[in-house]
């Protein structure tokens, strides 16, 4: 048993079910330790140790746990150290197909939570920094949104680049907090250009969101001796090339882009070659998605 309360001791003073099975708690075992009152049931499936001071991080454990989701929202941003939030109201966010009602805190349902990048902070169960600014979004006024805005890049917490990857992989289906975040890093993205090198891993990033194979990255094309391009994302076994058109939007323009005669020399070789701008990303990231999907398929 000194299992149970040692995990209860690091977190909180709280444990689940599940986690003391994990420890190889077996369950006659945890039984007796709840009608002895060593334990005591906080929510389903959820217990703290007898005695253990009442917190407003165990609150949020047990509420997290008792629905298998994780901390979100407001709640997230202050976990985060986000300028401007407390401890307050506990939000948590479960997936879309599951109806907890579980009084105490609210629960947020989505559809996308195998994106939300699960962190552990102060051993709590936490969206991941970008996920948690979208989802603020969808919760507070635009304005208070464009405070976070400033805030985490002020304080450094996740790039420009994260801000809009994360944000392109929620928007294809459309969900709450999208719109407001939309306006706000449209304006960012005006004042302050993304380096190639981040566009290239978030068209990856997106690609990859929707179930296609991850592409190569900076990939060199050569024919026999000949260096022939370096594309900015390619999918070598079937031969389709991605160019992100960056002319306006971004810091650099490789050789590739400047000369047309070898995106001819590539076609001559057998390759597709898919050119996207930043307004496709932006505004149309599903077309990006489908044509690619529909480009390996055809190369199947």
């Amino acid at each position: 048993m000194d299992r149970i309360y040692s995990h209860a001791a690091e977190n909180h003073g709280v444990i689940a079910r599940a986690e003391a099975t994990d420890l190889g708690v077996s369950r006659t075992r945890f039984d007796n330790a709840v009608r002895s009152g060593r334990l005591r049931r906080a929510a389903p499936r959820v217990y703290v140790v007898a005695g253990s001071a009442p917190t407003w991080h165990q609150t949020a454990r047990v509420s997290a746990l008792s629905v298998g989701g994780l901390l979100s929202h407001r709640t997230a941003a202050y976990l985060h150290g986000i300028d401007g939030f407390e401890q307050g109201e506990i939000e948590v966010v479960v997936a879309k197909s599951r109806r907890p009602t579980v009084p105490g805190f609210t629960i947020h349902r989505s559809t996308r939570l195998h994106f939300a990048d699960e962190v552990e902070i102060d051993f709590l169960p936490v969206t991941g920094l970008a996920r948690t600014v979208l989802d603020v979004g969808a919760v507070v006024s635009a304005r208070r949104l464009e405070w976070v805005v400033d805030a985490v890049l002020r304080q450094q917490l996740c790039t420009l680049a994260d801000l809009v990857s994360v944000l392109q992989i929620h928007s294809i289906q459309g969900r709450n907090g999208c719109g407001p975040l939309r306006s706000i890093l449209d304006v960012r993205a005006d004042e302050n250009p993304i380096p190639d090198s981040a566009w290239n891993r978030m068209v990856g990033q997106l690609l990859g969101s929707w179930g296609l194979p991850e592409p190569s990255y900076e990939f060199v094309i050569s024919s026999g001796p000949k260096f022939v391009a370096r594309v900015d994302l390619a999918y070598p076994a079937q031969k389709i090339a991605i160019e992100l058109d960056s002319v306006r939007w971004h810091l650099n323009r490789s050789s590739f882009e400047a000369d047309p005669r070898r995106r001819n020399e590539l076609v001559s070789m057998g390759w597709t070659v898919l050119t996207f701008t930043w307004a496709d990303y932006r505004d149309r990231p599903s077309d990006i998605v489908k044509l690619v999907a529909s480009s390996l398929r055809k190369a199947a």
